[in-house]
């Protein structure tokens, strides 16, 4: 039985890493997992609210988390929890390569260690650069072994709930009026990372996407913000609906589209690799350029093809099925623990 203690399981964003182990602790048990509170434990695991702080200085969050190892460690066996919404490495990335921790566990990662070398805006990559806090990695293959996917993302939950618990698939209007979906806030309130702005970057991105729809793009759209339920309405009586980037690449609206038989359009994902990973160019949404100038031209170039848009629906969901359920999560961490302890699993 390999034993976890997870310090501060719900403290801030360390629950975004810890609500799986948490949630499925008595599951986990049946593959030789303990979540543990006691002292005598295998491995420590430490979430962001622990290793960063985006309040204060990068160099200041750097030597926050250090100490943080060192604090709850006690010399053992560490793993770090990055719970940020993006691929971005900042701060996390220097807590792993000054200490001893054996792991550094990430929600999605780049695909390519050597697309982290390009310095962008708090080293996310679709934020470009610019920024007061332009950052890029030069990571060696010792460490790029270090880094590891969590096998949870927001497609394990809903704001109501366990997702595969209690998503449901409504059937496809089939009396559709809205061509595209474009509803989403686009504003951000003021804020930064480590004394940087970053609000402008996130509004950028997302009313880019507006200026290219324009007022008379060739096809019928709703977009701006409206309350949920009004938002759901509108959604149900669309055909594609946009899911842009925010703070990171994944968001809830990635799962909400296809519930209610909706066709996702989002920035290409090619370069984010996750687990699961249920973004499949034109099998499980459409992608467009992160620059979003294609956008018109794909929303009516799929408009012209009604049964394209109605085996996306139908085989985004199947992937969805296929990929989400507590036994997979827990079959994630068995067999990571059975590779790193040398032990082959079945």
């Amino acid at each position: 039985m390999i034993k976890i203690k997870i310090f501060n399981p719900l403290a801030g964003k360390n629950r975004i890493s810890f609500q799986g182990f948490i949630g499925m602790a008595n599951m986990l048990r049946d593959y030789s997992i303990e979540i543990t509170d006691s002292d005598d434990f295998d491995y420590a695991f430490l979430g962001a609210d622990d290793i960063l702080d985006k309040s204060i200085g990068l160099q200041e969050s750097i030597e926050y988390g250090l100490q943080n190892v060192d604090k709850y460690a006690r010399g053992g066996d560490c793993f770090i929890f990055d719970g940020s919404d993006s691929t971005s490495l900042m701060g996390s990335y220097e807590v792993l390569e000054q200490s001893d921790v054996k792991f550094l566990f990430k929600n999605q990662t780049l695909r390519n260690r050597e697309d982290y070398k390009e310095k962008t805006s708090f080293n996310k990559w679709f934020f470009g650069n610019g920024s007061g806090l332009d950052l890029g990695y030069d990571i060696p293959k010792e460490n790029w072994d270090r880094i590891k996917l969590s096998g949870w993302n927001l497609g394990y939950m809903a704001p109501q709930g366990f997702r595969p618990q209690v998503q449901k698939w409504h059937p496809p209007n089939p009396n559709k009026t809205i061509d595209l979906s474009a509803i989403y806030s686009a504003d951000h309130k003021p804020s930064s990372d480590h004394h940087a702005e970053n609000a402008s970057y996130y509004m950028n991105h997302r009313h880019g996407a507006w200026n290219i729809i324009g007022d008379n793009p060739g096809y019928t759209f709703r977009k701006d913000k409206l309350p949920y339920q009004e938002y759901i309405q509108s959604l149900y009586q669309s055909k594609m609906a946009l899911s842009p980037f925010g703070q990171g690449e994944v968001c809830y609206r990635d799962f909400e589209i296809p519930e209610f038989g909706v066709v996702m359009i989002k920035p290409t994902m090619e370069r984010v690799n996750t687990h699961p990973n249920p973004y499949i160019e034109n099998e499980t949404y459409i992608p467009v350029d992160l620059d979003w100038k294609n956008l018109n031209e794909i929303v009516i170039k799929m408009l012209d093809n009604p049964n394209k848009l109605s085996y996306i629906i139908d085989n985004n969901r199947k992937v969805y099925d296929e990929l989400y359920s507590a036994h997979n999560f827990c079959m994630y961490w068995y067999n990571f623990f059975a590779n790193i302890s040398g032990v082959k699993s079945e």
